[in-house]
C-alpha cells in the first residue's frame, strides 16, 4: 500500500476544517442529513467503486509522485 505524504501547512487546514465540520454536524439532527448506517454488503460496494483502473492507475502513479 502507497503512503501519500501533506506538507505540514496543508495538514493543519485539513484538521482544522475537520474539527469545524464536526463541531457544526454534531449538533444538527440526523434525519436531516439522511446518515446511513452501513452494512459489508454497501462497503463492498465501495470498495469496488473506489478501485482505478489499469489504463488511469500509471497516471495517477506519476501524478503522485510529483
Amino acid at each position: 500500500m502507497s503512503t501519500i505524504t501533506l506538507p505540514k501547512a496543508e495538514f493543519d487546514i485539513l484538521k482544522k476544517r475537520a474539527f469545524l465540520y464536526e463541531a457544526i454536524l454534531r449538533f444538527l439532527p440526523e434525519r436531516k442529513w439522511g446518515i446511513e448506517n452501513y452494512t459489508s454488503k454497501r462497503i463492498r460496494e465501495f470498495m469496488r467503486q473506489d478501485r482505478i483502473d489499469r489504463k488511469t492507475y500509471p497516471r495517477v502513479k506519476k501524478l503522485l509522485s510529483l
